[in-house]
């Protein structure tokens, strides 16, 4: 396993781990993770693939932790989407340069698996997507949940409040989180979670600002996995069903009996199967 450095567009430095031998393959993950949630994952998969995960700006050994009086529902929401595709294009091309020549297959969890679709529409080469539960809202969704979920983070966040930012974010996705978030705080998870906090205002305008892009993602040409699981809330395979939908050619699989959390020994031959086409 070895850890790199990569240069985003504006100059943010982006953590790279890179464990295994075989074609390049990129993990990204959601809201309040970092490389060290996918890295087991990763392992599953070493045998088969040149693995590389990364942590997204603001969180673990990357740099770029958003200012928290942005607004990710304004005019820099925009501006914090591409700041991520920037992050993103910049480990795609330091997967690139490993032994096998081909564009990286690209998986993508929850929130991540948004960034991973909205990088590819905007032109980051990708051999293969796998879109793992993106939580997008519905054209015929009430958006008013989700921006009060958005207004809540936002407010704590700028308040200095980390904690109650986690919790108002996981508890307005409650199928984001492994557990209830008045559970999740009596445990030595929290604390990691907390740490991570500084970088929700890109979560929020990946998950809040805008529904399923259905028309763009029409022109989308990358072979498509849109994933889910049997047991996770209608509101999260609806938006799965919708994405696979809007692909031509997409391929929609149900994990049974799996929630938004899915065990590696379940996940990884799941992706394994993708990747050999």
């Amino acid at each position: 396993m070895t850890l790199a450095h990569v240069l985003s567009a504006d100059g943010t430095r982006i953590a790279v781990e890179t464990v295994g031998e075989g074609p390049p393959l990129v993990l990204t993950t959601g809201a309040l993770q970092d490389r060290a949630s996918v890295r087991l994952l990763a392992e599953s998969l070493a045998d088969r693939a040149t693995v590389h995960t990364w942590d997204r700006r603001g969180r673990g050994d990357s740099g770029g932790a958003p200012d928290p009086a942005l607004d990710p529902l304004g005019p820099d929401g925009e501006a914090l989407v591409a700041a991520e595709v920037a992050d993103l294009a910049a480990v795609v091309a330091h997967a690139g340069h490993a032994a096998h020549p081909a564009h990286p297959a690209l998986y993508g969890h929850s929130a991540g698996a948004v960034l991973v679709l909205e990088a590819v529409m905007r032109g980051v080469p990708a051999g293969r997507v796998v879109a793992h539960e993106p939580p997008w809202r519905l054209a015929t969704d009430d958006p008013s949940p989700r921006h009060e979920l958005a207004a809540a983070t936002m407010t704590a966040l700028r308040d200095g409040r980390p904690d109650d930012a986690a919790a108002a974010f996981l508890g307005g996705f409650p199928a984001a989180a492994p557990a209830p978030v008045e559970r999740l705080r009596a445990t030595p998870f929290w604390a990691r979670t907390v740490a991570l906090v500084p970088s929700l205002p890109h979560d929020v305008a990946l998950v809040v600002r805008d529904g399923l892009p259905t028309d763009r993602l029409a022109a989308l040409r990358t072979p498509l996995l849109a994933l889910d699981g049997g047991a996770s809330p209608a509101w999260v395979t609806d938006a799965v069903a919708a994405l696979a939908a809007a692909v031509p050619g997409a391929e929609h699989r149900t994990m049974p009996g799996q929630e938004h959390f899915v065990l590696p020994s379940v996940l990884a031959p799941v992706l394994a199967d993708h990747l050999t086409g």
